[in-house]
C-alpha cells in the first residue's frame, strides 16, 4: 500500500482541445434561414418517405425557427413535404 497506482496523467502546456464538429445536420442543405415569409420549400418524396420523414423535418424546422426567431409550418403535399415560412 505504500506504492499507490497512478490512475491519471497531467500534461502541461498542451493548448486548447481540438474543435468538436458535432453531428452533421441531416437537413442542413434546406435554406430555412433565408426563406421569406409566405415562401414554400417543397421536398419531393414518395408517399411512404414523406410519412416517415415528416416528423424529423418538422423538428428540424422548429429548431431552426427557434434559433432564428422564425416560424415554419410543415405539411405533407401531393409531391412530398412542404415547408412554409409563416413568421
Amino acid at each position: 500500500m505504500s506504492n499507490p497506482e497512478k490512475r491519471f496523467r497531467v500534461y502541461e502546456g498542451v493548448g486548447d482541445p481540438p474543435p468538436y464538429g458535432g453531428a452533421q445536420r441531416k437537413w442542413s442543405d434546406l435554406p430555412l434561414e433565408t426563406v421569406a415569409v409566405g415562401d414554400l420549400i417543397e421536398i419531393p418524396l414518395s408517399e411512404e418517405e414523406s410519412s416517415e420523414l415528416r416528423a424529423a423535418i418538422s423538428s428540424y424546422a422548429y429548431r431552426i425557427g427557434t434559433k432564428h426567431d422564425k416560424k415554419f409550418s410543415v405539411r405533407r403535399t401531393d409531391y412530398g413535404i412542404g415547408i412554409w415560412r409563416t413568421k
